[in-house]
C-alpha cells in the first residue's frame, strides 16, 4: 500500500490524503486586507468568474496600474509535505493572453516559519490561525510566506506538462512545486528553480511601475500621453519605457482638476508598452469565453486597479 508521503502525484492517487494547508477563502480574504491596509481607497478590487476577464466599466475610471492575482494555496499530501496544484487548461489559457491581460499567481511558501501543520504552527506561537492575516502574528504573517509568479513563470515550469497536456481543456491538475519539510522545493518535472518574488515585495515593486516583461496595464490620461514637449504626437502610437511612464504616472499624481479622457497602454514582449485602442473600450473582456463544462472551482483571481 502506497504512503500518503510516497505517492507519485501525476496518478493523483494522494487525492485520498488531500488537505488543504490554508483555506483558498481565507487566503482570498487575506490578500483583500492586505491590499486594503497597503492602499486604503487607492485599491479596487475586483473578483471575476469563470468566463469572465477583466471589465474597466467595473473598475473606477481613475490613472494608475491594473493587474490580475489568481491565489493558489498548497495542499498537504503527506505529513509535512505540501503541494502547490495548477489547473493545465487554465495554465493553457492564461499563457494565450496576451501579456498585459496574464495574471500573477500567488501562493503559500511553506518551510522555516511551518514545515508541517500551519495550525500547530501558530498554536505553538499562542495565537489562532485565523490571526494569520495580521501583521501582529509576526513571522507567522501570511505576507511573509506568500510568494508571486508571473504566469510567463508557471508556464516555463510547467512546459512538459502543458506540452503533454496540450488544450485548454481544464480538470487535469499537476504540481507546480513540492514542499517538503525544510528540504528544497521541488519545481514541476524536475525544472529549474525559478525566481519568485515575495507578497510584500511585489507590492514595492509594482509601486514602481514593476518589471520588464511584468503583465500589468497602465491607465493614463490621453493628452499626457499626445503631447510632449510641446510637440503633438502622431495618434499616440509612440513606445513607452517604463521609466517614462513612472514619470508619467508621477506627473499625473500632480496635476489639479479633470484630466481628461483615459487610455490603457499594455506591455509587448520587449518591456515596451503602446497604447491599445482595443482596450479602450471599457465592456470588453479580456480572455475569450470559455466552454460550458468548465466550472468556477479553479478561478481565484483578483483584478487590483491602483491609483496613482
Amino acid at each position: 500500500m502506497t504512503s500518503s508521503t510516497d505517492v507519485d502525484a501525476s496518478t493523483c492517487l494522494y487525492h485520498d490524503y488531500v488537505t488543504r494547508s490554508v483555506p483558498e477563502k481565507t487566503l482570498e480574504h487575506w490578500a483583500s486586507q492586505y491590499i486594503t491596509y497597503r492602499y486604503r481607497s487607492k485599491a479596487a478590487l475586483w473578483w471575476p468568474a469563470t468566463g469572465e476577464d477583466i471589465q474597466f466599466g467595473r473598475l473606477p475610471s481613475r490613472p494608475g496600474k491594473i493587474v490580475q492575482i489568481e491565489l493558489k494555496t498548497t495542499e498537504v499530501v503527506g505529513r509535512g509535505v505540501h503541494e502547490v496544484e495548477v489547473d493545465l487548461g487554465q495554465l493553457w489559457e492564461y499563457r494565450r493572453l496576451p501579456l498585459g491581460k496574464q495574471p500573477f499567481y500567488a501562493f503559500p511558501w511553506p518551510g522555516v516559519n511551518w514545515p508541517g501543520d500551519l495550525g500547530e504552527a501558530a498554536a505553538k506561537t499562542g495565537r489562532a490561525v485565523s490571526e494569520l492575516g495580521y501583521r501582529r502574528a509576526k513571522e507567522l504573517w501570511f505576507a511573509n510566506w506568500m510568494v508571486v509568479m508571473t504566469t510567463e513563470q508557471v508556464a516555463n515550469v510547467m512546459s512538459k506538462e502543458l506540452a503533454l497536456h496540450g488544450s485548454e481543456k481544464r480538470g487535469v491538475r499537476r504540481p507546480l512545486v513540492r514542499f517538503a519539510g525544510r528540504s528544497a522545493p521541488r519545481w514541476g518535472l524536475e525544472a529549474a528553480d525559478p525566481e519568485v518574488i515575495r507578497w510584500r515585495d511585489f507590492w514595492s515593486i509594482l509601486d514602481q511601475c514593476g518589471r520588464d516583461r511584468w503583465p500589468q496595464l497602465i491607465r493614463l490620461p490621453a493628452v499626457f500621453l499626445d503631447i510632449r514637449d510641446g510637440r503633438e504626437l502622431f495618434a499616440g502610437r509612440e513606445l513607452y519605457t517604463r521609466p517614462q511612464l513612472r514619470q508619467l504616472l508621477d506627473d499625473v499624481a500632480e496635476a489639479q482638476g479633470d484630466v481628461g479622457p483615459l487610455v490603457i497602454l499594455e506591455p509587448n514582449p520587449d518591456g515596451q508598452y503602446r497604447r491599445s485602442d482595443f482596450l479602450n473600450n471599457s465592456s470588453v473582456r479580456v480572455g475569450a469565453p470559455l466552454g460550458r463544462g468548465d466550472t468556477e472551482q479553479n478561478d481565484h483571481r483578483a483584478v487590483v486597479s491602483l491609483d496613482v
